[in-house]
């Protein structure tokens, strides 16, 4: 697995079950080469439906938000061409997979993936957290985050550096690394547009 690009993904949703009508309203993701950032991804998603009260006041992502964003049919090819043939990793990744896929079926795009879940990893690893929520987590490694939790973004930002704990990928200098890094990828970022950066770090 290490000699592979994961992509750390998170996506913020309508609701629980793309099933029952649920769509994304926003995807996040980091891509890691070894233990260093290389990469970030992230758009809001124009969901074609309302967004409920409940989910606005958990994510803080409005229609308003969304009114005039991409659908995910615009969004989805440009987040596969930042995924490539990466690994794809996610904190409960069943949910989050469950809305890829359907997705990507919707749009009639054929594609497999490699997936780690920190969440179903941090049971098997983590024996003293109190459970296994992200936030806690978080709390427990001393993560940071970047901006509000329950935005795509910020936790996949805190789920790529709990990957990298549970892989055993955590240096001494990590945490100031990814800070370094983000900082240079987010200063050439316009706040709520897709961005596809990928830069060469060495």
């Amino acid at each position: 697995m290490q000699n592979k690009n994961v992509t750390v993904f998170d996506l913020e949703t309508t609701g629980l079950s793309p099933d029952c009508g649920d769509r994304i309203t926003e995807i996040g993701a980091i891509k890691l080469s070894g233990n260093k950032l290389c990469g970030v991804f992230q758009t809001l998603v124009n969901p074609g439906r309302k967004i409920p009260e409940k989910i606005v006041e958990i994510t803080g992502i409005t229609n308003e938000m969304v009114a005039d964003k991409p659908t995910i049919a615009q969004v989805l090819p440009l987040f596969m061409d930042f995924v490539q043939d990466d690994i794809i990793a996610a904190h409960n990744a069943k949910f989050d997979t469950s809305f890829l896929h359907y997705e990507l079926k919707e749009c009639g795009i054929n594609k497999n993936f490699e997936t780690y879940c920190t969440l179903l990893a941090s049971r098997k690893e983590v024996k003293t957290s109190a459970n296994f929520r992200l936030s806690t987590l978080k709390n427990h490694f001393n993560l940071k985050p970047m901006g509000a939790m329950h935005r795509a973004l910020s936790d996949a930002y805190v789920t790529a550096q709990l990957y990298l704990k549970l892989t055993k990928n955590w240096g001494t200098d990590t945490m100031s690394q990814f800070e370094k890094e983000v900082e240079l990828l987010m200063n050439s970022m316009d706040e709520d547009d897709i961005y596809l950066i990928d830069p060469k770090i060495n």
